[in-house]
C-alpha cells in the first residue's frame, strides 16, 4: 500500500467527506476516491459503509484508522528528529580527558553543552594521558585532552598554553597579597606535585634563588592538592582550570604569580577523519568558559603529531 492512499484515507476520516478531504490534499475528488478504492482493494475489506452521500467508518475501518494514525505520528516524529539534527540537538560525542580537566572544568562545559543539545549522547571518560592518546589513535574517540610529548601517528593536536597560579588558604597571611612571588612561597608548606613538569620548574627556581619550602606532602592529582589547600594544610601552585574551580570555595583564594610558569597540554583529534562538528562546538564552549574566567590561553595551530613539529 502507498503512503498517498493512507493519507487520503486519513483525510477522509478527519474531514468526514471526500470533497473536504480533496480540498485538504489539494487533489480532485475523483483522485481521492481512486486512492481510497485502491487501498480497499489492497486491504481486502471496506473501510467505509456508504449511507447515501455519507461515508461512515466500518468496524474494520475504525480499527485500521488507529494503526494509520500511529504511522503518521511516527512520520511527525521523524520531522522533529530532523529538526533536532539540523539544530545540533541530536547526535553523539565521545570525549576522553586526563583527570586534571575531568574533575571540574570539563563537566561544567559539558553541562552547558547539553543544555543546548538535550538529546545529545555523550561518552565522557577519564584516563591518564597515555590512554587518552591511544583512544584518539584508534579513531574511536572524537576529542581528547592530554599531555603530549612525542610524535604520534593518527593524531592531530592543538597546543594550549596558559599560566599557573597559586592557591592559598583564605586565612593565610599570603591571601592578603595581590600577587605571589617566588620569595613569598619560601618556607611555606608547599603541596608538591608528583613527577610533574611544573614542580620541576618550581624546584629549579627555588634553587636559583637559594630558597626552600617545607616539603611534607606530595600528591598525584591537582584536585587533591586543591582539596588540601581548602583544608588549610598548605599552598599549591597549579593550573588555572583547577584553581578557578576551587577558588569558588570561600576557604580558598587564588592569586597570580609574578614569575612566568607556563602550563601546557594538547587538545587532540583523530587524524584519519574530519573533526566532529560537535567536537568543534564543545571546544567553542571550552574557550568561552576560559574567557569568562579570565584564563588567558595561547592556542597553537592544528598540527599532525606524526610530523616533526619543529620543522
Amino acid at each position: 500500500m502507498k503512503l498517498s492512499q493512507l493519507n487520503a484515507f486519513k483525510a477522509i476520516v478527519e474531514c468526514q467527506t471526500v470533497t473536504a478531504a480533496a480540498e485538504r490534499l489539494n487533489l480532485s475528488q475523483p483522485a481521492v476516491s481512486r486512492l481510497l478504492s485502491g487501498l480497499e482493494q489492497r486491504l481486502g475489506f471496506n473501510l467505509f459503509i456508504r449511507k447515501g452521500n455519507r461515508l461512515v467508518l466500518s468496524d474494520e475501518g475504525q480499527a485500521f484508522y488507529l494503526e494509520v494514525a500511529k504511522v503518521f505520528d511516527a512520520v511527525t516524529g521523524l520531522d522533529h528528529a530532523a529538526e533536532s539534527i539540523r539544530s545540533s540537538h541530536f547526535g553523539s560525542l565521545n570525549i576522553a580527558a586526563m583527570p586534571l580537566l575531568s574533575n571540574a572544568y570539563l563537566p561544567r562545559i559539558l553541562a552547558t553543552f547539553l543544555k543546548n543539545a538535550p538529546r545529545m549522547k555523550v561518552g565522557f571518560k577519564t584516563y591518564r594521558s597515555e590512554e587518552v592518546i591511544r583512544r584518539i589513535q584508534s579513531q574511536t574517540t572524537d576529542i581528547g585532552f592530554a599531555f603530549v610529548d612525542e610524535y604520534l601517528a593518527g593524531v592531530k593536536a592543538q597546543k594550549i598554553e596558559c599560566e599557573c597560579v597559586c592557591l592559598i588558604p583564605a586565612d593565610s597571611p599570603l591571601a592578603k597579597r595581590s600577587v605571589i612571588d617566588i620569595y613569598d612561597i619560601a618556607d611555606q608548606m608547599l603541596i608538591r606535585h608528583e613527577k610533574d613538569a611544573i614542580q620541576r620548574r618550581i624546584d629549579a627556581l627555588l634553587r636559583r634563588y637559594n630558597l626552600s619550602t617545607v616539603e611534607q606532602i606530595e600528591v598525584s592529582l591537582a584536585s587533591t592538592a586543591a582539596a588540601l589547600v581548602r583544608e588549610g594544610i598548605g599552598i599549591a601552585i597549579t593550573d588555572p582550570f583547577t584553581a578557578h574551580m576551587e577558588s569558588e570555595h570561600p576557604q580558598v583564594v587564588m592569586r597570580p604569580l609574578v614569575f612566568s610558569l607556563p602550563f601546557e597540554f594538547d587538545i587532540i583529534y583523530p587524524a584519519l577523519k574530519p573533526i566532529h562538528r560537535h567536537a568543534e562546538q564543545f571546544i567553542e564552549q571550552f574557550l568561552l568558559l576560559a574567557d569568562e574566567l579570565d584564563i588567558y590561553l595561547k592556542i597553537g595551530p592544528m598540527r599532525d603529531l606524526d610530523e616533526d613539529t619543529d620543522a
